[in-house]
């Protein structure tokens, strides 16, 4: 990529942060706007979210048409979403506090070391899930339907059977 290519896109990032970021971030994300008010400013700036149920101190980052979250689902304090790909949160899911989901993946390079140009994988919730506290998901995972992630766990692969998954990786312990 050429100096000038990298240039522009690294000014795009920083003016995104400078102004929808700010207001997406900072204002709509604060403890001072009410939930409602924050889910119908999430609304139109292009998040496709059903629910009001966001606490304060949200971070959603990336393009918000990729974020999708289903009805009566309810995201606590300080919800974490890297939106570099689509992220879809299915219905009456429970998200605990600093919840994070992550999207980007960075490729190795020929020369053995990691490109800087992130790559987007998907990330797909399904309906019912519950994601403890601090549990982080990472890039290309799909949650089933009625799986419960346990708090502080790291989700490195799919976990589709309905039960609940722990640990870093998290892996299937119960029903």
């Amino acid at each position: 990529m050429s100096l000038a290519r990298r240039l522009l896109r690294e000014a795009r990032i920083d003016l995104w942060a400078a102004t929808l970021g700010v207001l997406v971030n900072t204002v709509l994300g604060s403890n001072v706007v009410p939930r409602p008010l924050r889910w119908l400013g999430y609304k139109a700036f292009g998040a496709r979210i059903a629910t009001p149920n966001i606490f304060p101190g949200a971070k959603l980052l990336g393009p918000m048409r990729h974020v999708r979250i289903g009805p009566g689902t309810f995201a606590n304090r300080e919800l974490y979403l890297e939106a570099v790909a689509p992220i879809e949160i299915g219905r009456d899911c429970q998200l605990g506090p600093q919840v994070m989901i992550v999207t980007s993946h960075h490729d190795r390079t020929p020369d053995g070391g990691v490109s800087k140009a992130p790559r987007g994988r998907a990330v797909r919730i399904g309906d019912r899930a519950w994601i403890g506290a601090r549990a982080m998901i990472l890039p290309g995972v799909t949650v089933g339907d009625d799986v419960v992630i346990g708090a502080g766990s790291v989700v490195t692969r799919d976990c589709l059977e309905p039960g609940v998954y722990v640990g870093s990786p998290a892996r299937k312990v119960g029903p």
